[in-house]
């Protein structure tokens, strides 16, 4: 895919931060990904990877879409590059899921999409209090990479837990766009809003 001249100018913020460039929004702009969480969870990073231009973008809102139909049908119309639809069921090859652990609903649709076979990258952020991230490049599955803490029963939010949200949704974003070469299993833990970071190879 080569980007038009109204997408250069559209994504130029982006294009011009190092390590993103052009290629990085090639690959954001052909990338298929499924996100899923509490409505209230999801909503901003659904609006930031709109705007960032991730191609198709599948929404499996916890406990139901009712109130959400109106914020899929806006973020349809925020970026014309973007598909946006409603994920019920697996949606074929994903290249990543993004999966907002806020509630035990949103922790019963994390359960349930972990089990999909053609999803190759993921990150999992738990709102609860200690919050935490796991990001997963590469692989199938998403199993033997995640201690099991990770969909584990949820407890009490945590303060930082809009801040952890939007960290998932950046680290979503740098797998896409291919923003490090190689890029390792990684948890995020969170103690208030300072974090530790522990690498897996």
């Amino acid at each position: 895919m080569t980007l038009t001249d109204a997408q250069i100018e559209r994504y130029s913020r982006q294009i011009i931060v190092p390590r993103v460039g052009g290629r990085g929004q090639e690959r954001l702009l052909a990338a298929r990904m499924l996100l899923a969480g509490d409505a209230r969870d999801i909503e901003a990073p659904l609006a930031y990877l709109v705007g960032a231009g991730v191609g198709a973008i599948g929404v499996r809102v916890a406990g139901g879409r009712g109130g959400f139909a109106g914020k899929i049908a806006a973020a349809r119309e925020l970026n014309a590059d973007v598909s946006v639809t409603v994920a019920d069921e697996s949606q074929g090859r994903v290249d990543l899921a993004l999966l907002i652990v806020g509630s035990d609903a949103a922790r019963k649709v994390a359960d349930e999409i972990v089990s999909y076979r053609d999803v190759r990258a993921w990150v999992v952020a738990r709102l609860d209090a200690p919050g935490k991230i796991a990001v997963i490049p590469g692989g199938s599955t998403i199993a033997p990479s995640v201690d099991a803490s990770m969909l584990a029963g949820v407890d009490r939010r945590s303060e930082a837990a809009d801040f952890i949200a939007m960290l998932a949704t950046a680290e979503a974003f740098k797998l896409i766009a291919g923003y490090v070469e190689n890029p390792s299993r990684a948890i995020i833990e969170f103690d208030g809003y300072q974090t530790r970071v522990r690498v897996h190879p």
